[in-house]
């Protein structure tokens, strides 16, 4: 039997299970809505800036001490998105990283943003779903463990102009710009930087066409 069914002594179709499982997603909205409201709070406390922005209580945004977040008007944030506002392991003294996210932009579901290196989003920017932005990239020299070395943000991280388009799961790595109006095809991994108003595709991501 499937919970609810069945007319209550009201007649109004709603049996107890239905009420008592509606009660339970109205305290779940709720307790979700207290954590935003909580986490948010705790962000501004180190300096992250927003303004009627829309995040899911299950994304998971983090800010490293002295590092600078900022979402413009109406930015909307998915669930299971990752955002790390944080310096690098083994980062060298005085880096800190930077995010900055401009007015009506989205990034949708499971994303993953590393801006130790510095990201700066434009506005009006649709980012779908499983897209990697990497801004900073690790030391690989020889006669160390890799787990010691420090990591390069030499590449001054990454630039997303006004208007892209980011496909799902693609990847975007450090020192690109992706210009104005540009568009980057679902599972491209971006290594150069992609001008204006051009769609490009495959891995490592190249030229299709000019938008028309």
């Amino acid at each position: 039997m499937v919970a609810g069914q069945g007319r209550d002594s009201n007649g109004t179709g709603f049996g107890f299970s239905h009420k008592v499982m509606i009660v339970k997603l109205l305290l779940q909205t709720l307790k979700n809505s207290a954590r935003l409201v909580r986490d948010r709070m705790v962000l501004e406390s180190f300096g992250a800036k927003f303004e009627n922005c829309r995040i899911d209580p299950r994304a998971i945004i983090r800010v490293g001490h002295d590092c600078h977040l900022k979402f413009g008007r109406n930015v909307v944030i998915g669930a299971l998105t990752f955002i790390s506002v944080e310096p690098d392991l083994h980062a060298a003294p005085g880096d800190v990283a930077n995010l900055d996210v401009g007015d009506f932009t989205y990034i949708g579901e499971g994303n993953n943003l590393r801006a130790a290196g510095g990201i700066r989003i434009g506005s009006n920017c649709l980012i779908s779903q499983g897209v990697s932005i990497i801004s900073s990239n690790h030391s690989s020299e020889l006669g160390r463990p890799i787990t010691e070395q420090p990591s390069r943000t030499d590449k001054k991280g990454v630039t997303i102009q006004d208007d892209v388009w980011i496909g799902t799961n693609a990847t975007i790595l450090p020192g690109v710009t992706i210009g104005k109006g540009a568009i980057v095809a679902a599972g491209s991994v971006v290594t150069t930087s992609v001008a204006d108003y051009t769609i490009v595709a495959g891995v490592p991501a190249r030229f299709l066409k000019a938008r028309q």
